[in-house]
């Protein structure tokens, strides 16, 4: 029933027929609030004071003077309002000659059932037609306050329509320096970037355009009129202008970005008075404090860099130009920073870097991307033009094995290995460990590993894979812990090398099978991704282990997604096509990780049937400026998705790259961009 009070307009003579309809309403649930209009003389005011939504008039005659005269009032006035007409007797041809005349239908006091059901439609269909005319009227009103506001906000603003500007406002101008919004207005949104940018900017416009973008800042270069370049933050949002749909871009000078290297000197000395990179001293002590961590993912890699004959250089330009090149190139080892990398100056051209990375070629691709990047830039130094390269050695943190200066003198040995091979390299040291040759602490490792799986001290915590295309599944990578006897918990880069060099792989994988399995059953929404060693590929036992424990336990095979490296594949293809095939026989599904970084992987799908490929996070390193690995990664995204395989991106780490995925046309990302892993506690 409608508690509000329906106001309804009667003209009539009759003061009984006011009465009379409103009750028939009341009847049919509809409060209805009725003036009587017995003629038309006060018609105009009584209708505009009493906005009725609909209007009943009494007239044994359509076609007299009268009820003409009723309507052009009414349209007059309340064009909206509809009209019903009354008469004793209904037909199909009176219906018509009413509607003819301008009434929306006509009813009868003598069919009440037919009355109420018109009378309900028509008061719902005006005041439907209000609430779309306010709608309209306040999103006019919103569009000229928004026009205002664009106008004069503090931020640069521009509003783009499939890739053209539309709008800009005179902070943006002003930044730029253009003289005008005309200058802009109608010329591509891509004019205004630097090219480096364009893939990230392309990317997050269509992804917004489509609804598919939320949230993300991009750190991309605007250039100015006379083209110089400024970082920027870029956010984009939905927006109107001018009743179209568009994209705003709101900008803001990347203030990080855009300043020099510091170059505060302290007390201590502890930073260099050139560039504001930490000297020896203090590098060494904050590497000895980010080292001790135990929560870091992945691994730590020490870089070792130097620019390659730095010391020709010094004697072609002297000792402050020198100093000013030296300058430059700190910038643009900075801007490969990542919020968690560490940077440190070890003397005049030695530069030293920690970084955390999923893998060893995660940190060689940002290595490489450095030395290209480097060797494409031309220096302006006083009246010289000059470029340089540079030559970086790479040492990974072995936690059961390094002490600091082993680690440092690990990374200056691939320096040297790089420098003696004519530089402009990039070298990895030499730290694979021979069977004869593992570390003393492998066997506390080993007991640290047995006992955990004694003691059910292992645990599992799960990484979101998110959805680029807002697909409903709630995917998750299954990473796993171990916690020792004091309750420390170890990363896996910490005991995992040793359980593979001692025969454990296989255990500690039916561990995290059969918790996965368990983990399903209390969520029964989630599906995971769960590592299989190549211990595991081999043991043909495993599959029908497998299934045994899903019957047990009943959840639905879908849930289980088990990866197995594209390494795995190009040296096992045999073994990992047998496993795959009886996986798929029971209904799980099957995801090849690790995948681009191989000789063939394209050659690899043709012979093993897997649901999702996962693109090695190493191939995430500089893909916003590399045109190249861009179609690369795309190639490998058209094949698979031509074979209605899924893709996911690994160790995505900023918007940028995200954009970038999107227009490419990934399903899935994952890393820390998207979340850490948490913990889920069953049941939860």
């Amino acid at each position: 029933m409608n508690l509000h009070p329906v106001p309804i307009a009667v003209f009539s003579r009759r003061p009984d027929d006011a009465e009379a309809i409103s009750q028939t309403l009341r009847n049919a649930g509809c409060m209805a609030n009725c003036i009587i209009l017995p003629d038309t003389l006060e018609f105009g005011e009584q209708i505009r004071t009493h906005r009725p939504v609909l209007l009943f008039v009494f007239d044994k005659d359509v076609s007299s003077p009268r009820f003409k005269h009723v309507i052009e009032m009414k349209n007059k006035h309340l064009p909206d309002v509809p009209v019903l007409a009354v008469q004793a007797r209904v037909t199909e041809e009176s219906i018509a000659a009413a509607m003819e005349a301008g009434a929306s239908d006509l009813v009868s006091m003598g069919n009440k059932a037919r009355l109420q059901a018109v009378a309900k439609r028509e008061i719902l269909h005006c005041q439907q037609s209000r609430q779309l005319h306010e709608t309209e009227e306040s999103a006019h009103h919103l569009e000229e306050q928004i026009a205002t506001l664009v106008k004069e906000s503090p931020d640069a603003l521009l509003h783009v329509h499939e890739g053209i500007i539309i709008a800009i406002n005179p902070v943006l101008v002003e930044f730029l320096d253009y003289n005008s919004e005309s200058d802009l207005i109608g010329t591509p949104a891509l004019d205004i970037f630097d090219a480096k940018g364009h893939a990230a900017f392309k990317g997050a416009l269509v992804a917004c355009s489509k609804r598919n973008w939320s949230g993300h800042t991009l750190e991309l270069k605007m250039l100015s009129s006379d083209s110089t370049t400024l970082p920027v933050l870029v956010e984009l949002e939905n927006a109107m202008f001018d009743d179209e749909p568009c994209v705003r871009v709101s900008i803001k000078p990347n203030k990080i970005r855009d300043q020099r290297v510091p170059v505060q000197f302290d007390g201590e000395g502890e930073q260099h008075p050139l560039t504001g990179f930490y000297r020896r001293r203090r590098f060494l002590a904050e590497m000895k404090g980010r080292l001790a961590q135990t929560s870091q993912a992945g691994i730590w890699v020490l870089a070792y860099i130097k620019p390659d004959n730095f010391h020709r250089v010094r004697e072609q330009l002297g000792p402050i130009s020198s100093d000013d090149l030296l300058l430059e190139f700190a910038k643009i080892l900075q801007g490969h920073a990542r919020k968690s990398d560490l940077y440190g100056q070890f003397g005049g051209d030695i530069f030293m870097v920690l970084m955390p990375r999923g893998t060893l070629r995660d940190a060689s691709a940002w290595a490489e991307n450095l030395r290209n990047d480097l060797k494409d830039q031309l220096f302006e130094i006083g009246d010289k033009s000059l470029s340089i390269s540079c030559t970086a050695g790479l040492a990974p943190y072995r936690p059961q094995i390094d002490e600091i200066s082993d680690l440092v003198l690990r990374a200056q040995g691939a320096y040297q290995k790089g420098h003696r091979r004519g530089g402009d390299k990039v070298c990895q040291s030499e730290e694979q460990v021979e069977d004869g040759e593992r570390p003393e602490s492998d066997a506390l490792y080993v007991q640290k590993i047995k006992t955990a799986l004694m003691r059910d001290t292992f645990r599992l915590v799960f990484q979101p894979v998110a959805s680029l295309d807002n697909q409903a599944q709630q995917l998750f990578d299954v990473l796993l812990r171990m916690t020792d006897e004091d309750n420390r918990e170890l990363m896996p880069n910490v005991f995992l090398p040793t359980a593979k060099r001692n025969g454990l792989m296989k255990t500690i994988d039916r561990w995290v099978i059969a918790n996965a399995i368990k983990f399903c059953k209390h969520q029964a929404t989630r599906q995971l991704f769960v590592r299989l060693s190549y211990q595991s590929i081999g043991d043909i036992t495993l599959p029908d282990w497998i299934a045994g424990q899903m019957e047990q336990v009943g959840i639905d095979p879908q849930q289980l997604i088990f990866e197995v490296t594209e390494s795995d594949c190009e040296n096992h293809l045999r073994e990992v096509k047998e496993l795959t095939s009886r996986l798929k026989a029971a209904q799980c599904r099957v995801a090849i990780e690790h995948f681009g970084v191989g000789t063939r992987p394209l050659q690899i799908l043709e012979h093993v049937v897997t649901d999702f490929v996962k693109i090695d996070g190493s191939l995430m390193e500089g893909l916003v400026t590399n045109e190249r690995l861009q179609r690369k990664i795309k190639s490998y995204v058209k094949v698979a998705t031509g074979k209605n395989i899924a893709t996911v991106a690994e160790r995505v780490e900023d918007a940028n790259t995200m954009a970038v995925l999107w227009q490419i046309g990934f399903q899935y990302i994952q890393g820390f961009y998207v979340q850490g892993p948490e913990e889920i506690v069953l049941g939860s």
